[in-house]
């Protein structure tokens, strides 16, 4: 790695700089939604003493993984998993299978710097130092050349895990083959080919915001309110929670109204506060606003330029944003935020990768699941959980749906469609 790019540093020193997500957009096209970043630096976190040698593992495979012959050692894989498949939940096992020749590292190609970014980079790098493999990083400024680059200079560096945020899909595919290829874990935010993808059932995410805005306008509306709902269906995955959405919402029943549902020009607090001003130009009595964070965020602070916020309305966003999770806490219209659990997932990965070095299964896909916090002591245990994602670990079954299994010995299970 060039010295304009990377540096090195041990496992018990800094992370390289404080990195972090591009807001709830690139969603991990499906989770969040995006902003742009600024550094390009990597870093590297040295092992730990081995907590067992890979060479002493047995050579049986774990049963929990899928069946498999013997795969050649750095020659092309075809995955197996080309259709939307059913997958059967994730057994844990420290049973090991066969184990891989490779360098006890997994690299996370971070495509911006941004708060989202940061807490899974943080996360990777403690289940890295825990369980004592390197930790590699670069960040690409969102800048698809450059991230494209970076992953193939942590292939011919060699590694033993890659993980991967969706940039340029079509460009960062080959080279995610070309790591499976070397018997390397690869891990994604729903981008294949992938033997690890972490991802969110968008219709279910919407769905639950849209039955808890349901539910406040049966309880405490009278079942009666006009409502606002901000999708983002220009990105195509998230078409999927803006229906869900607007079905959990209409079982409140006929006395709830549609008044607005509309994409804000950009995914950004002040297109929210357009398009909310633009609304209430002839909507000026609404009850109910729902969406992503960002958007709703940029809605609120409409309402109160115009005098229109109310205690008795309610607001709800998605990303447990940390302003929505103060609004929250302040009290007043803004009643939810549903956040994901993602230093939980990034802590994963790095467990997941330390496994799969070791011989051991992992799973093929992890769900992320929207948790509701809608009170001070939701968001304090939520807080407290996500700070901490080595001891939440235990409990990971709270946050995380994992399903399928998968190992070095039978990686051409891997996934080629977005799970």
């Amino acid at each position: 790695m060039s010295a304009s790019t990377a540096r090195r540093t041990r496992s018990s020193g800094r992370l390289a700089r404080s990195l972090a997500l591009a807001g709830a957009a690139l969603l991990l096209p499906a989770l969040a939604a995006c902003s742009s970043g600024t550094s390009s630096e990597a870093s590297t976190s040295a092992p730990a003493e081995a907590t067992a040698a890979a060479s002493e593992a047995p050579a049986s495979e774990a049963p929990a993984s899928p069946a498999g012959s013997t795969l050649p050692a750095g020659g092309p894989i075809q995955c197996a998993l080309t259709e939307k498949t059913e997958l059967a939940p994730f057994e844990f096992s420290d049973t090991v299978g066969e184990v891989p020749d490779l360098p006890k590292a997994i690299a996370w190609a971070n495509t911006s710097d941004a708060e989202f970014f940061m807490q899974i980079t943080r996360s990777i790098e403690q289940a890295a130092k825990d369980r004592g493999i390197d930790f590699i990083t670069a960040i690409a400024d969102d800048d698809s050349a450059k991230n494209i680059e970076q992953i193939e200079t942590f292939l011919q560096r060699g590694i033993g895990a890659l993980a991967i945020q969706p940039l340029d899909a079509n460009a960062q595919a080959p080279l995610m083959q070309r790591a499976i290829d070397s018997g390397a874990a690869v891990m994604s935010l729903v981008t294949p080919p992938s033997t690890n993808q972490a991802i969110a059932d968008q219709y279910k995410v919407g769905n639950t915001q849209g039955l808890a805005a349901a539910k406040y306008i049966t309880e405490k509306l009278g079942g009666k309110a006009k409502v606002v709902y901000f999708n983002t269906d220009s990105i195509e995955v998230l078409k999927a929670r803006h229906q869900g959405a607007i079905d959990g919402v209409m079982t409140a029943g006929d006395g709830v109204e549609i008044v607005a549902d509309v994409q804000p020009e950009a995914i950004t607090q002040d297109a929210g506060f357009q398009a909310m001003s633009t609304i209430l130009q002839k909507n000026p009595d609404v009850d109910v606003v729902i969406g992503g964070d960002t958007y709703v965020l940029g809605a609120l602070a409409a309402l109160e330029a115009e005098g229109k916020a109310r205690d008795d309305m309610y607001l709800s966003g998605i990303d447990g944003d940390e302003q929505a999770l103060a609004a929250v806490e302040k009290g007043g219209p803004y009643k939810a935020s549903f956040a994901f659990a993602y230093p939980l997932m990034g802590y994963a990965w790095g467990q997941f990768a330390a496994d799969w070095l070791e011989g051991k299964s992992i799973p093929q896909v992890m769900q992320l699941d929207a948790i509701e916090l809608s009170s001070k002591e939701s968001i304090d245990a939520f807080k407290a959980a996500m700070a901490d994602p080595a001891a939440t670990w235990k409990n990971s079954s709270d946050y995380l749906t994992m399903l399928g299994n998968v190992s070095y010995g039978t990686r051409d299970q891997c996934i080629t469609y977005a799970a």
